[in-house]
C-alpha cells in the first residue's frame, strides 16, 4: 500500500477502493436480480465481510 509521509492513503490507493468496492456492488447486485442468491443470503455474506474488517454491514 502506498501511504504519504503522515502514513495516509494515497489517492491512488482510495481511487482503487473505491472501485472495487463499486465493482462488488454491481457484482451482488447481479448476483441478486439472477436469483443465484437470496437477498437474506447476501445479507450472510456482507455480515461476514463486515465483521472481517471491523465495519457495520449494510442491507441488501
Amino acid at each position: 500500500m502506498q501511504v504519504n509521509a503522515d502514513g495516509e492513503d494515497t489517492e491512488s490507493e482510495r481511487a482503487e477502493v473505491h472501485f472495487l468496492a463499486a465493482l462488488l456492488d454491481e457484482l451482488m447486485r447481479k448476483v441478486l436480480s439472477a436469483g443465484v442468491l437470496t437477498q437474506a443470503e447476501l445479507n450472510e455474506v456482507e455480515a461476514a465481510a463486515a465483521k472481517r474488517v471491523g465495519g457495520v454491514p449494510r442491507a441488501w
